[in-house]
């Protein structure tokens, strides 16, 4: 058999995994970005984070759900998914979304296969788009056929965005397609797709000073940074007057990367993920050519941000993109390393 032939079974093989977890597997997070997006759909509200603190105690989805962190995102996130959901409101039908909270079983739902293909439909056009991009990485057609058919098939994304459910795939796409840009030397561009990812969740906004310090001329990373924060600021600008707003976006689970600290004293104690991101920016900003290797820096942020954070396992798909290139860039020569990870 050509290995064209086989390179288009697989494809077929990867599509037909994700169709199949899509519909077989549910987690309780897919609730709370359902319910959530939910009252944008069906109810015009634009303002989650005011509606959701002035509910009643009486209310279905503060007895069975809670509603301090049914959704702890940032704006961009509820506009998108809620969006989406608006969309396919013709397919759909309020009673499910009622059910489900006011404690129904979903087990017990007629259609629950149905409506878990509909949820994750969008993460499934996400997670294909992002398969391609990846190859525009890279020159060798060799290499563009391994990182697409490793995307296809490394577990985190098969967990993260089809069993679970979860958007983070959203994010993990501007991070790459940052990547892109960079190889284009389109960097206000490059920067602003991770201002973008940061709309979704905060962690690309880290992942801007690496890009800012690649630049030559104070003036340069002037622009670049601000380019890269531009999208996030934009997007959380409206809600900054709401303490609801603060409190669920930037509360506790916001800050794990902050909850290790070694201690020094009684009351004193260093911060191991900011001592981390110090060094890192220091070895770029020191790097000849940086922006060439902008994938190991981020991949070197990510390394840092797991080793030091109590992470929930469906955000390893925020590092997995790097981790392939770096396998099919150097050869698949740490490949026990990175399957271990």
């Amino acid at each position: 058999m050509k290995s064209k032939n086989i390179f288009i079974l697989l494809i077929i093989l990867g599509l037909v995994v994700r169709l199949f977890l899509m519909v077989t597997t549910y987690h309780s997070d897919l609730a709370g970005q359902i319910l959530s997006t939910y009252f944008f759909a069906y109810k015009n509200v634009t303002n989650i984070y005011d509606f959701l603190a002035g509910l009643p105690a009486i209310h279905p989805l503060v007895r069975n759900f809670g509603v301090g962190d049914i959704f702890i995102y940032p704006p961009l996130t509820y506009f998108t998914l809620g969006g989406f959901l608006t969309l396919i409101k013709p397919l759909t039908s309020e009673s499910f979304f009622l059910h489900v909270m006011n404690g129904v079983s979903v087990y017990r739902e007629p259609g629950f296969t149905y409506y878990l293909f509909l949820l994750k439909f969008p993460y499934l056009l996400v997670d294909l788009f992002l398969a391609f991009i990846l190859t525009k990485l890279f020159d060798n057609p060799g290499q563009k056929k391994w990182i697409f058919l490793l995307w296809l098939f490394n577990p985190v994304t098969l967990y993260s965005s089809f069993s679970m459910g979860v958007f983070d795939v959203i994010p993990t796409l501007f991070t790459v397609l940052c990547l892109v840009f960079v190889k284009k030397q389109r960097f206000y561009t490059a920067a602003f797709m991770l201002g973008l990812g940061a709309a979704y969740k905060s962690y690309p906004l880290f992942l801007i000073p690496i890009l800012v310090l690649t630049q030559k001329g104070v003036w340069q990373k002037i622009k670049v940074g601000l380019v890269g924060i531009l999208p996030f600021v934009i997007s959380i600008a409206p809600f900054w007057s709401s303490a609801a707003f603060k409190y669920m976006v930037f509360g506790p689970k916001s800050q794990k990367e902050f909850f290790l600290v070694w201690l020094v004293s009684g009351a004193e104690g260093i911060y191991p993920y900011v001592l981390g991101l110090v060094i890192l920016y220091l070895i770029v900003s020191r790097a000849k050519n940086s922006h060439r290797d902008l994938y190991q820096y981020f991949l070197a942020f990510f390394l840092l941000l797991f080793g030091v954070t109590n992470y929930h396992p469906q955000w390893f798909i925020w590092i997995t993109p790097f981790l392939l290139i770096e396998l099919v860039t150097n050869k698949f020569r740490n490949v026990w390393l990175s399957l271990g990870l």
